[in-house]
């Protein structure tokens, strides 16, 4: 329990004010406890950090994964995409990534373990894709790992444009990533390319 509250504390503060400028100490008392209940549960702001990423990344496959069991026919395909078409508004999740990303250019041992996040996070898409294929029955994805790389990139990249965008672009942002979407998949999955 006591964990769970220092990385809640330090996902709002994170989001706030960014990794560098959040002390041990706000996460602390953000979270109800002293600095030493913060030490005896991590050794610094990198490790919150690297559990916060761990609890938020398994979660969107998941939500893809549902969808591609619970809806079937020609709707399921409508499902995805837009599933897939509003990943880029996950602001919150996309400021922690770049957060983490810009921590892990200055420490090995962050960027080892963003490494093998991003692969699993990758390997988890490129699954629900294949899986996505399988049953809507238009085709397998040849290279399932390049397109899921591509839709995340995709989305991260919308997501990262549009932290600071007023609403007059949502519809902009949301276009683009159905374009992406829809290319991806029409050209793998008939195997056109």
């Amino acid at each position: 329990m006591t964990r769970m509250r220092l990385i809640e504390a330090a996902e709002t503060l994170f989001i706030r004010k960014g990794f560098d400028d959040t002390s041990v100490d706000e996460i602390s008392e953000m979270a109800g406890y002293s600095r030493g209940a913060f030490y005896s549960n991590f050794e610094n702001k990198e490790q919150v950090l690297l559990s916060l990423i761990d609890n938020r990344r398994p979660q969107a496959p998941l939500a893809l994964d549902e969808i591609v069991q619970q809806i079937s026919g020609p709707e399921r395909t409508a499902a995805v995409r837009e599933w897939f078409s509003n990943q880029w508004r996950r602001h919150d999740f996309i400021k922690l990534r770049t957060e983490f990303s810009r921590r892990a250019m200055r420490d090995r041992s962050v960027r080892k373990h963003l490494a093998k996040l991003w692969r699993q996070e990758l390997e988890a898409y490129a699954g629900s894709l294949s899986r996505y294929s399988d049953v809507a029955d238009s085709g397998t994805v040849d290279r399932p790992e390049a397109v899921a790389l591509v839709l995340l990139a995709v989305a991260h990249g919308l997501g990262t444009l549009a932290i600071d965008t007023g609403p007059e672009w949502e519809q902009t942002y949301t276009e683009a990533a159905r374009l992406a979407f829809d290319r991806m998949t029409a050209i793998q999955i008939s195997q056109i390319g």
